[in-house]
């Protein structure tokens, strides 16, 4: 039994390491730059003692600077000593510091990526031996191995960014309650689940979406439980569970977060404040300076709320439809005389959170990137592994094909189809991974989903890398800082699409004019009228090199001097 256990465990290393550690230096995503010099600021705040400064606003993001902080130590430890101060993260001065200092921010960049693939991995070992107390190691291999095989989970959880650890902190934690309530009533399982979820909440305030589903999981402990000893009794007892649990929680935000040392008030109104503030009235309060609760609109939720629900299908694939299919055939349909038994309370409270999640960032505005709904993803992807264990079950037990010599090797087998397919589906996007898209849901709608989010752009550096003195070349290119910046030798002009909101364009003029090239690719034009504008004055002109990514937007390589006059003349009457 432990060397299966440890065959297992040393499996799902390899399937969880293997594919996100590939090529990790060979690509940067558009928020990753950002989040690098948040985490620098962080880093200098913890070096000079101003521990009131370790926090962003809303997020707050401990987790991922921490990551960020760890990064700085190993590679420029220096960093928190030269007196520099605190860069502004909307600037373009911090990449320049760092390699005047012989410092390259991509591998920086690299080193908190792989930091933050530890993370996930140990959470995903952590998620095994939880699921093993609830289903046995075969199923909870299969389950966590799905799950995290998953091209959109997959493709995030090995950029720096903070869903992917909130996705699977707070299945953590949900998992570790269960087994608290339902198996095992040893403190250190209940210890878990709250140190998961203020992990989450560390990581990110949009974590909050999991309490609701922690109330619904004690509502029906009660339930079950005050039949053996009553309603008083059993409701008492939970909510000493819950108090536990709370203080759990509290005890681990605190230690984590060293600003809660000396000023939990501030670090709490700039989460909780700006938070609420984002959700409410669509900005932080440093701009709306109070809450307006009677700005709050519900108007343009349920376009939202689509939108994320068409969204979950199209990133999903055909084996997690199909897996979520069986599982709402066997635990549902097929019924039971007992309703709460292990398997459909995980579903019921993997669907929660999932509906919780989309439900928070379709009344949020201005907040409806997709990422954001990332637990939505995993906690169907565990329903859809649910579903598959439950077929495999079903074929194991079929006495003619149990008894059969083939028979448990072909469910061997087929369980390692299915994480084949996930991460075959991953794979043919590679090294991107999350821009996936269902085929089967491509060919229904007609349409192909296309990412804009820097993918492709260090191609577009390394070709213009190959010209002769390309170190003294200058590049006007949209995602610009990171995507491309890290890759290109030369000189990188930021082309921000409020350049083109001005009037007669004087930005992008003298930007221009510095510029040997331009770099954009075809989702700019889609932004506002101005740079529609721009891009279709460009469209009539050859590129000089075009670039093709699956699931991302074309990128095209512009000479500037083979600009004619015209093009001025446009864009100058605007």
């Amino acid at each position: 039994m432990k060397l299966r256990k440890l065959i297992l465990t040393s499996l799902l290393l390899v399937l969880t390491l293997a594919p996100r550690l590939s090529s990790l230096d060979s690509f940067v995503t558009l928020d990753e730059p950002f989040w690098l010099s948040v985490g620098a600021n962080y880093y200098y705040a913890l070096g000079q003692r101003e521990l009131e400064n370790t926090v962003y606003e809303y997020h707050p993001a401990v987790t991922t600077m921490s990551l960020i902080t760890a990064a700085f130590l190993m590679d420029f430890p220096d960093y928190r000593g030269l007196g520099q101060g605190y860069f502004d993260v909307d600037k373009e001065k911090f990449d320049p510091f760092l390699l005047e200092h012989g410092h390259d921010p991509m591998y920086l960049l690299y080193l908190s990526r792989v930091f933050q693939v530890i993370v996930i991995v140990l959470l995903a070992l952590i998620i095994f031996q939880l699921l093993s107390v609830l289903f046995g190691d075969e199923k909870a291999f299969l389950i966590t191995a799905f799950a995290s095989s998953a091209p959109y989970f997959l493709g995030h959880s090995r950029v720096l960014s903070h869903e992917a650890m909130v996705a699977f902190f707070v299945l953590a934690s949900i998992l570790g309650l269960m087994v608290y309530l339902d198996q095992r009533r040893k403190w250190y399982y209940l210890f878990i689940s709250a140190a998961s979820a203020a992990l989450a909440q560390l990581t990110k305030s949009s974590a909050m979406a999991m309490f609701p589903v922690i109330g619904l999981m004690l509502a029906v402990s009660v339930f079950e439980k005050m039949k053996e000893r009553g309603f008083k009794s059993a409701l008492v007892d939970h909510l000493k569970i819950f108090g536990i649990w709370i203080a759990f929680l509290a005890l681990v935000y605190f230690i984590l977060w060293p600003g809660m040392w000396v000023a939990p008030g501030k670090m709490l109104y700039e989460v909780y404040g700006n938070a609420f503030s984002y959700a409410f009235q669509g900005a932080r309060l440093q701009v709306t300076h109070e809450l307006q609760t009677s700005a709050f609109s519900l108007a343009s939720a349920g376009s939202v709320i689509r939108y994320f629900i068409e969204s979950l299908a199209w990133h999903s694939t055909p084996v997690s439809w199909l897996g979520f299919l069986f599982a709402w055939l066997f635990f549902f349909v097929r019924g039971n005389n007992r309703f709460f038994t292990v398997p459909r309370k995980l579903i019921l409270y993997s669907s929660l959170t999932a509906v919780m999640f989309i439900l928070l960032f379709s009344f949020a505005q201005g907040r409806n990137s997709l990422h954001y709904i990332m637990a939505s993803f995993v906690s169907l992807d565990m329903i859809a592994a649910l579903g598959w264990t439950s077929l495999l079950g079903w074929m194991a037990g079929k006495r003619k094909f149990s008894q059969t010599k083939m028979g448990s090797w072909s469910v061997v087998g087929v369980a390692i189809l299915l994480i084949g397919l996930q991460l075959a589906g991953a794979f043919a996007y590679y090294p991107y991974y999350y821009v996936y898209s269902n085929p089967i849901w491509t060919a229904v709608t007609g349409n192909e989903y296309m990412s804009d989010y820097g993918e492709g752009f260090e191609k577009a550096a390394a070709y213009l890398a190959q010209k002769p003195n390309a170190e003294s070349l200058s590049a006007f290119s949209f995602r610009g800082r990171g995507p491309f910046s890290y890759f290109f030798p030369g000189r990188t002009i930021i082309l921000n699409p409020l350049f083109m909101e001005e009037l007669e364009m004087g930005s992008v003029f003298e930007r221009l004019a510095q510029a040997d090239y331009i770099v954009i690719n075809d989702a700019f034009g889609l932004r506002t009228e101005r740079t529609a504008l721009f891009a279709r004055e460009l469209e009539s002109i050859q590129p000089e090199y075009s670039i093709q990514v699956k699931g991302a937007y074309p990128i095209h390589i512009y000479r500037v001097a083979d600009l004619p006059p015209s093009f001025y003349e446009t864009l100058g009457k605007q």
